[in-house]
């Protein structure tokens, strides 16, 4: 019997802005705003070793892509500059399950996420995102070597607007 997977170490913040009108001719997209580091509350020991983060954004119910046209249209990286940040993050989409997206995020050297810095993902989607999204990251308390974590998270209505 395996055991399972060790909770998430980081904290996640996924916020939802429903699509508007498009104009005619383009495409309506809805945005999402992924946060990591942020614990407002205090709930998460630092420091925490990151080599990488995957988010599995489920479409909605009864929303699927469409044959043909992208789901991800743009993604933009928000990171201040700083040692123990991870120096560069590649951001990879992955849009072949007519179910999901993927997203897998990889600092170039592994990051040290300390309570004073945010990494935030802004993705402007053309499919509906689901209400809950798989997290797997690759992390460690401190000096520890990372292990593979599994966990949820909740997206929920942005506070503003675009």
């Amino acid at each position: 019997m395996t055991s399972p997977p060790p909770a998430l170490l980081l904290p996640y913040r996924l916020e939802h802005t429903p699509a508007t009108a498009a104009q005619p001719g383009g495409v309506a997209l809805h945005r999402v705003r992924l946060t990591v580091g942020d614990s407002p509350g205090g709930r998460t020991t630092w420091p925490v070793r990151c080599r990488g983060i995957t988010f599995d954004l489920p479409h909605a119910a009864g929303a699927s892509a469409t044959s043909g046209e992208p789901v991800v249209l743009r993604t933009r990286l928000d990171l201040p500059r700083g040692p123990g940040r991870g120096r560069q993050w590649l951001v990879e989409t992955t849009t072949s399950d007519p179910a999901a997206t993927f997203l897998t995020l990889t600092p170039a050297d592994p990051a040290l996420f300390d309570g004073t810095w945010v990494l935030a993902l802004t993705l402007d989607i053309s499919t509906p995102v689901g209400a809950e999204t798989r997290v797997t990251e690759d992390t460690a308390l401190g000096d520890d070597i990372p292990q593979r974590r599994v966990g949820n998270a909740h997206l929920t209505a942005a506070r503003g607007t675009r």
